[in-house]
């Protein structure tokens, strides 16, 4: 339709509708071309327009001469053109005012991918709504899980259309064909379902029902564990700019994605230069960290950095397992280290370990202030690993006096650890201090791991008053501050056979322990007796219980 066609179709309506309502246009206006060219030739040479005849009834011809009801006709016939005529997308349709349902998805993601939900994994379901909806109380879903009915429960979502539920697959849970899902199964509980407006919304899912979603099947058993590895890190930094020294350690940690069990001492091979040197297993049991660990000899050199090879892990005589007894693969893939250029190596020098930090690392159990008994912890770290023999001291100035604190760990390390217990005959009101010069070997020794003699001056990092860390002369009887799980489960939150739950117990104080405590788990209608496993001389013991096959604990 060319312009002219469309203007000529909006007249003809607009002439129509003026018939049918029965009104006139304008003669000047709606003049029947005929006329008008009568008017035309008229113009100049004193013709006159045809007059109506007098025998004609009147109010039978309009303006044009048209007949009157021809124009009501035309403009009933070109009023229905219109309606038929008007474009689709301009006639719109009236926005629903009551919610129904018009989707159902199932949203979530097996966590070991494949098509089975495994125990506590959770199933998540969408109801998509055409509207948005809003939501009080805990509505809920039921899902068929095999013969069982199964509610998930609402858990977001109001003020939109999309309502999410979740479930968690319990143990006792099996469905082989895939869960379903019913027209009837969105229920209220006490709830409500409603549009912005108070509308309630329709429950039925009808033909969105889920029939066997056979990719959504379920079974409630742990879900099978695959060790590997999943990271390698060389966590260590060199002393002195991006190079070690003789004597200098060099740590690199291997994670797994589960927690793993390792015997004997597995090793990790170093490139260094052209030279193969191991580095020895030395931490990481039960955990998802294995650290490894190799000495720089004199004879190392690598200009370019280490590297870390894809079958640098071996066994040598260990084992490398899963909790539950499966051989974890010792291939590092694309996970493995090609010239780390911040890790290169020259063993021609040997690096004297130096004080890097000096921290008190103890806290009195009431306030500010050690009582006799108390013990006072304090760290002295270097900036190379370094070995002690003997009994080295630290010295205290508590007060007026001193106080020697002997060393207690840390040989091989960074960090040594030194300790003074406090006497009754001890009083500082402002605060112990540590002198630059506190530091002694008293008969024993401090050297990097190639036997250079530490420098034992403490520098700048000497403390002076420390007010947080008074000291007075009343006595104070070790209680329970807390207990906390420390320990967590390989797969979700259920531990398995094999397993260790390791539990804390916190003292306001440090205290020594004798023999073998023990803390009593409630495991179920059972007990379990978690035996002591360490933390005598601090604030804080360790119990450790193994999970046996009998055991179970729906509820923690």
């Amino acid at each position: 339709m060319v312009l002219g066609d469309i203007r000529q179709w909006l007249l003809s309506v607009r002439y129509g509708l003026t018939g049918l309502l029965g009104t006139m246009p304008a003669a000047d206006v709606w003049v029947r071309p005929s006329f008008r060219g009568q008017m035309r030739r008229g113009g100049g040479g004193g013709e006159t327009p045809e007059s109506t005849s007098a025998s004609q009834a009147p109010n039978r011809l309009n303006a044009a001469g048209t007949p009157r009801n021809c124009v009501a006709l035309t403009g009933l016939f070109a009023f229905l053109a219109l309606l038929v005529l008007i474009p689709p997308g301009l006639a719109q349709t009236p926005t629903p005012t009551v919610p129904a349902v018009n989707a159902v998805s199932i949203t979530s993601s097996r966590a070991l991918g494949g098509n089975t939900y495994f125990r506590n994994e959770r199933i998540e379901v969408d109801i998509g709504f055409q509207i948005p909806v809003s939501v009080t109380g805990t509505p809920q879903l039921a899902l068929t899980i095999g013969s069982a009915t199964r509610q998930a429960g609402y858990v977001s979502g109001s003020g939109t259309q999309t309502l999410t539920f979740h479930y968690a697959v319990q143990l006792a849970d099996r469905d082989t064909d895939g869960l379903s899902i019913g027209a009837s199964a969105l229920a209220l509980n006490s709830g409500t379902i409603q549009s912005l407006t108070g509308t309630n919304a329709q429950l039925g899912l009808g033909t969105r029902a889920i029939v066997n979603a056979t990719l959504h099947r379920v079974n409630g058993s742990p879900a099978p564990l695959s060790v590997g590895v999943s990271s390698v890190t060389i966590r260590s930094r060199p002393a002195s700019g991006d190079t070690y020294g003789a004597g200098e350690q060099i740590a690199v940690a291997v994670g797994f994605n589960l927690p793993i069990v390792v015997t004997g001492t597995p090793q990790l091979a170093l490139t260094i230069g052209s030279a193969t040197r191991q580095a020895n297993y030395t931490t990481g049991n039960r955990t998802r960290t294995l650290t490894f660990r190799y000495t720089v000899q004199s004879t190392d050199r690598d200009t370019n950095g280490l590297s870390i090879g894809a079958s640098a892990l071996a066994l040598n005589g260990g084992t490398i397992q899963g909790l539950a007894g499966t051989n974890a693969p010792l291939g590092l893939g694309t996970r493995a280290i090609a010239n780390a250029t911040g890790h290169k190596v020259d063993g021609s020098s040997a690096t004297a370990p130096a004080v890097s930090a000096v921290s008190l690392t103890s806290r009195p159990a009431s306030g500010d202030t050690y009582v006799t008994g108390e013990m006072i912890t304090v760290r002295v770290s270097f900036q190379i690993p370094v070995t002690v023999t003997g009994t080295p001291q630290l010295a205290l100035t508590i007060g007026t006096g001193t106080g020697q604190a002997d060393y207690a760990s840390g040989s091989g390390t960074t960090a040594l650890t030194f300790r003074y217990t406090v006497l009754a005959t001890d009083s500082d009101s402002d605060g112990i201090s540590i002198g630059a010069s506190a530091l002694a070997l008293n008969s024993g020794t401090i050297r990097s791991l190639a036997m250079a003699n530490a420098t034992l001056g403490l520098g700048t990092h000497a403390l002076a008053n420390q007010a947080n860390h008074k000291v007075n002369r009343a006595a104070t009887v070790p209680t329970v501050s807390s207990v906390t799980v420390s320990s967590s489960p390989a797969s979700a939150m259920t531990y398995g056979a094999g397993e260790t739950i390791a539990v804390q117990v916190g003292f306001q104080i440090a205290v020594t322990v004798t023999g073998t405590p023990q803390l009593t788990l409630t495991i179920g209608t059972g007990t379990g007796q978690a035996a002591y496993a360490s933390g005598t001389g601090t604030t804080t013991l360790t119990f450790q219980y193994t999970v046996l096959a009998t055991d179970a604990d729906s509820d923690g």
